[in-house]
């Protein structure tokens, strides 16, 4: 066997350094250190920009220079290498002992091959940027008595993207002959010129074979197997990669390529129903780990990108909940750009989450970013657009104008709602409620009347709201990255924009981000260091005019009102008063109330803006073969600006301009207490965080037969956030200006009482917490069969309680693996591939959100007696106050058959939670009725399953399948306090012994009562208890129903992949089983005593009781007699529970991978299109009105109805 040598050519790059800066202590320095971070990466992108320049020149450049006499021909080639860029490929044997004496000047490279390698009888071909060195041909005769001798093959192995496959075996098959490709994805190797077949296999890709023809140059493209999770090589854990067949922990791998089967904007769609044991709730932006561990639903895992917290300083805990202005606010995960994510780990077991310690007891989600690869620069590009329609408003279940008239009528000739004609100043009553006014006034006949509600009985306003209101939702995404890198160093460079039209109008976001990531080597490698910069940029603007006509407000629309007249004229509605008292006041000067959604699209408007900065460094020194030293760090910054501005023009504007205006007794006209003009409202939350750790890494074998890795390290970390907020009076946009206000004066009022004006400034709020750890982990593995690992972690927090024994918590974990496919009695098994079993035990802890070891107050508005400003203890402060705490045990397996074809994995686990933050009566002479103590305790346990199987593998087409199943439950054993009040159980809210967090509780109906058409419901014993009768103490849990839990504890999802040749289909569907819903009803329902905004629009009001008869089909109350007892009992009754078993169809997608035959050489390495549809709603459903389970309409509002089909298109080319 021959062997072959490459010279290669680095790439420099260029080093920079961020300099901390100091945190803003006022907007003023919040804008100027915005514009130093901006310059600071437009100076860095430039930078990087001339270096890449500088490289791409120097490797293009084929004008060669050069002198020297009897030179060795390698450090010839090597000389045209440094000026070219070329690297060679040459047979040792073929070059040794040659010289070679050049005068070149500024000459050709190929003239100066063709003038120099002929006389060392040396010939060439160059491919791509090298060139292949080859002894000359032969002659004719020496050919025909050579016919039958090897010859040289040579060629690369790409992936699909055209990034090189570094290391991949080529091997000549039948034979033991074989090479490794190298850091260039390039091999030669000799074969027979006849008969010769080349096996290529690379680890995650489909084995390729390729028949020797005449062809001695070859480009071999692997597809990517269509991987189980269990056969991802690598998991990370934040702190060290570890192998996937070492590991002893739970793991869920998300590889990119499994994210590009989802084409989304929205990085949770990408993962929902891929991970077994995984929640992702799109909806509300949430993703859970297994079971919950405390009494609250928002436990949002940890999210940590390249080894460090994404922190939100609001918790200071690393949580994936944060508060902001976007429009998809949420999961820190939206903040990511899923091109740029090179892998997603989650840690879901003791052993996997155990060295986060304090932060993991709700698992840990790692993301790794994408990094370069040594080679030829690749650029990449991708682009992707969605549109959907507006919801249909026959979907929401409304009454329609008719059904809304009948009830108006009903409610005024039942004296619901009497005549304000005698008061004009209280709010307009709808058009039917004023046309049965003037029957009763005299002012109008019946038949005048019945023929004006019959015209507006027939209106419909749902064109009108989605002509003005709405429209199609559009989201485009733009990504282009470049990457490579040389012998030292690789980059990876990346921007994305993305640009978002909701349905609403006056609503939009975009958000750019920009992301690189450096590695450079020193002194052969034994010296790493990795710097990652990550930049994002979001603006938004949200317009409440669409949502609020849709909701129950007093702005809201009712089925018949109308935005437009016949002519297009703007309908401008009476809110706040009688249309006579409206023109009185604007003839005193007063500015006019009324209201119109379209107009206020122009006039109220927040804006928000977000500067977010993440830059990571790591330094890793090889001081042995085995032993590694890390000192790493990272800097996070927030800078998060929201401007509420509400025009003179719009309606708060005037509203709250016309109730401090008075008219002044001398001179008759309107004097403004509070300034004309807009109101301007700003507020500024900033942040920052930083990390520092440093660590030893340990990996060393003894003998064949022993393997010891391990790791112990310490870091710091620190948390600050602060915010505030100031309000305007009299802002005029033009000139920039602000009118004065004194807060501390009562100003008179239009309705004859004085007040203060709302006190423009809020405060400032400031918070700083600090992290002390120390960390370790060992794993050992005896001869690759038996694996044990243990972790141990010891956290300080300056959050929890003041002493040090309260503050200071260590947790650990310890497990074992037991790799059966490794014994020597299944080796011979050969249809089993894999068959490992897992044990492990630990504890993982959570940070007491909600309390504090200090008492913290709030400083509000001055009081008007005293003058001096008010302050509130809001948190009392408890010096005991110590972690929660999780212990878990799980027991799992991983099997593979049929040369891996099928795999499986299973788990099945317990955790124990101590400490859990309950609230326990307190002595209210103190102040407080309940405070908060770690008394709680609660269990819960499940199991999850995930298999995988190439259905079918043929080389035109193939199918491949997915199915995951996850199960899981838990149950309250320590409340130490159980709320006994059945009327508190059923509302829910409340954390009973014995049953699950969330557990749902409901009145047991008995019907309504035949002569009121009231409520009824049953006690324990069977009793009916009337509407008019008030529950007591005595009413407890016995006498409610337990329906089960909210949240669905089985839940899991399925993936088909269909190919053929070149196209391939996916359809990702997802299930939940298991748990309930009260079916949506009444809101807003009207009473006697009062009612406010918009009656409920819900179709259940037209099919209320009249009389006497109607209870044997409805069970809704009617307007005779109904009190707050009446709905409150129907609203949460065992009549409205429903299973919210669902089975879902999430995607269906179309792609077309472009083959390489057909694209134009030296411009694409590879390009794809793509269209898929989302949200395709329900396959099946168990509850009897179809009513989507996941997307419940309960307040009867436009935008908690399920989303509507999503139409993707997409594109992906790389260069």
């Amino acid at each position: 066997m021959k062997f072959y040598t490459r010279c290669h050519h680095g790439v420099s790059m260029v080093q920079q350094q961020i300099t901390e800066m100091e945190s803003p202590e006022s907007s003023r320095d919040n804008w100027q250190l915005t514009k130093k971070i901006i310059m600071r990466i437009n100076l860095t992108a430039l930078i990087i920009a001339l270096a890449f320049i500088n490289v791409w020149a120097s490797v293009n450049g084929q004008v060669i220079s050069l002198k020297a006499n009897n030179m060795p021909i390698e450090k010839f080639f090597d000389a045209i290498k440094a000026q070219s860029g070329y690297g060679f490929w040459y047979e040792k044997n073929n070059v040794r002992n040659i010289t070679i004496s050049v005068n070149a000047d500024q000459k050709n490279l190929r003239d100066l091959l063709d003038t120099y390698l002929p006389d060392k009888n040396l010939d060439y071909k160059i491919v791509d940027r090298t060139i292949f060195i080859k002894k000359k041909d032969q002659s004719v005769l020496e050919k025909i008595g050579n016919l039958f001798k090897d010859i040289i093959i040579s060629g690369k192995v790409l992936d699909e993207t055209g990034l090189p496959l570094i290391g991949a075996s080529v091997s000549l098959k039948g034979t033991n002959k074989s090479v490794a490709t190298d850091k260039n994805g390039f091999f030669s190797l000799e074969v027979p010129e006849t008969g010769a077949v080349l096996s290529i296999r690379y680890i995650g890709y489909e084995n390729y074979e390729y028949k020797v023809t005449g062809t001695t140059d070859i480009t071999v493209t692997m597809k990517q197997a269509t991987s189980t999770l269990q056969e991802v090589g690598v998991v990370s854990d934040g702190y060290q990669t570890i192998s996937k067949e070492r590991a002893t922990g739970s793991y869920g791998v998300i590889s990119a390529k499994d994210l590009k089967e989802v084409q989304s904007n929205n990085i949770l769609e990408r993962l929902e129903g891929k991970i077994p044991g995984v929640r992702v709730d799109v909806r509300n932006n949430n993703i859970q780990i297994r079971s919950l561990n405390t009494y609250t639903n928002n436990t949002p895992p940890l999210i940590v990108v390249d080894g460090f917290p994404m922190i939100n300083t609001g918790d200071n805990q690393g949580l994936t909940k944060v508060q902001n202005s976007t429009l998809a606010n949420g999961s820190v995960l939206s903040n990511f750009n899923p091109e740029d994510i090179e892998q997603i780990t989650f840690l879901k077991d003791a052993v996997a989450t155990s060295i986060w310690g304090s932060k993991a007891a709700n698992g840990v989600i790692v993301i790794t970013t994408k990094r370069g690869k040594k080679g030829a620069p690749v650029i990449n590009l991708s682009s992707i657009f969605s549109t959907s329609k507006p919801v249909s408003f026959s979907d929401l279940n409304w009454m329609t104008s008719a059904q809304y008239a009948d009830l108006e009528t009903e409610m005024v000739n039942k004296n619901f709602i009497r005549d304000a004609a005698a008061s004009l100043n209280t709010k307009n009553p709808s058009e039917v409620q004023e046309w049965l006014f003037k029957v009763k006034r005299g002012t109008a006949t019946q038949d005048q009347a019945n023929q004006a509600i019959a015209e507006i009985s027939s209106r419909d306003n749902a064109d009108q709201i989605t002509k003005y209101l709405l429209q199609n939702a559009i989201t485009q995404q733009q990504n282009l990255s470049i990457s490579g890198g040389g012998e030292d160093n690789t980059y990876y460079i990346a921007a994305n924009y993305n640009k978002d039209r909701p349905v609403y109008k006056g609503n939009s976001a975009n958000n750019t981000i920009v992301t690189a990531n450096f590695t450079n080597s020193f002194f052969k490698n034994r010296v790493t260091l990795n710097t990652g910069i990550n930049y994002q940029y979001a603006k938004t603007q949200i317009n409440q005019a669409a949502t609020d006509a849709l909701g129950l407000t007093t702005t809201s629309l009712r089925p018949y009102d109308l935005l437009v007249d016949g002519n297009g004229n703007h309908i401008l509605r009476n809110i706040q008063f009688r249309p006579e008292f409206e023109t009185t006041q604007v003839a005193k000067g007063y500015l006019p109330s009324t209201y119109n959604a379209i107009d206020e699209l122009n006039y109220s408007n927040t804006k928000g803006s977000s500067n977010q900065f993440r830059f990571n460094t790591g330094l890793n020194v090889k001081i042995v073969k085995w032993l590694e030293a890390n000192v790493s760090g990272s800097y996070q910054r927030n800078i998060n600006n929201t401007l509420s501005i509400n025009e003179a023009n719009s309606y708060i504007g005037r509203t709250t301009i016309n109730t401090y205006t008075t008219i002044s007794p001398t001179t008759n006209r309107p004097v403004y207490n509070l300034p004309y003009g807009g109101i301007y409202t700003l507020s500024d939350a900033n942040s920052y965080v930083y990390n520092l750790r440093g660590q030893l890494n340990m990996n060393k074998n003894f003998g064949s037969d022993h393997t010891v890795t391990a790791l112990i390290g310490s870091e710091i970390s620190e948390a600050y956030s602060k915010s505030y907020s100031n309000t305007q009076y009299g802002y005029d946009g033009d000139s920039n200006t602000f009118g004065l206000v004194d807060a501390k004066t009562q100003y008179p009022t239009m309705y004859g009482y004085s007040q203060n004006i709302p006190n423009p400034n809020s405060g400032v709020s400031e918070q700083k917490t600090r992290n002390l750890s120390y960390y370790g982990n060992v794993a050992y593995s005896y001869r690759g069969k038996y694996d044990f690992s243990a972790s141990a972690r010891f956290d300080d927090y300056t959050q929890v309680g003041l002493q040090r024994s309260q503050r200071a918590k260590p947790f650990w974990s310890a497990g074992v693996k037991w790799v059966a496919k490794q014994e020597d009695f299944l080796q011979n098994v050969n249809w089993l591939n894999r068959a490992n079993l897992r044990l492990t035990y630990g504890t993982a802890g959570r940070s007491p959100v909600g309390g504090s070891n200090q008492s913290i107050i709030t400083v509000t508005a001055t009081d008007p007696t005293t003058q001096q400003p008010i302050a509130t203890i809001i948190t009392p402060g408890d010096q005991q106050l110590g972690w929660e705490t999780t212990k878990t045990i799980n027991l799992g397996t991983d099997i593979s058959v049929l040369d891996n074809r099928l795999s499986a994995t299973f788990d099945i686990y317990d955790k124990r939670s101590n400490g859990i933050l309950a609230n326990l009566p307190y002595n209210p002479t103190y102040g407080w009725s309940f405070l908060q103590f770690n008394t709680g305790k609660m269990k819960s346990n499940g199991y999850e399953f995930s298999v995988s199987g190439k259905i079918a593998d043929h080389q035109d087409w193939s199918i491949n399948s997915t199915f995951n199943f996850s199960y899981s439950k838990n149950k309250v054993t320590d409340n130490r306090y159980n709320t006994t009040l059945g009327t508190t159980i059923a509302q829910g809210g409340t954390t009973l012994d014995g049953y699950p967090v969330g557990a749902t509780f409901v009145y047991r109906s008995a019907g309504l009562d035949p002569t009121t058409g009231q409520t009824q419901i049953y006690d324990r014993n069977n009793n009916i208890i009337k509407n008019t009768t008030n529950l007591t103490s005595a009413f407890t849990i016995e006498d409610l129903k337990y329906v089960g839990v909210k949240a669905a504890p089985y839940f899991g999802g399925f993936m088909n992949t269909f190919r053929y040749k070149s196209l391939e289909l996916g359809v990702q569907t997802s299930f939940y089983f298991g748990h309930v819903f009260l079916k949506p009803t009444i809101t807003n329902y009207p009473t006697a005593a009062s009612y406010s905004g918009v009656i409920g629009k819900q179709e259940d009001l037209a099919y209320r009781w009249r009389q006497t008869g109607d209870e044997s089909f409805t069970n809704v109350p009617g307007l005779t007699g109904v009190n707050n007892n009446s709905i409150i009992r129907y609203r949460y009754s065992d009549d409205l529970v429903r299973s919210a078993d669902n089975i879902r169809l999430q995607q269906i997608s179309l792609n077309y991978r472009v083959p390489q035959s057909l694209l134009p050489k030296n411009v694409f390495k590879s390009l794809s299109v793509g269209a898929s549809a989302r949200n395709l709603g329900m396959i099946w459903v168990k509850n009897k009105e179809k009513l989507d389970p996941e997307y419940l309409n309960a307040n009867a509002n436009y935008y908690s109805m399920p989303p509507t089909k999503t139409f993707l298109f997409s594109i992906n080319a790389s260069f």
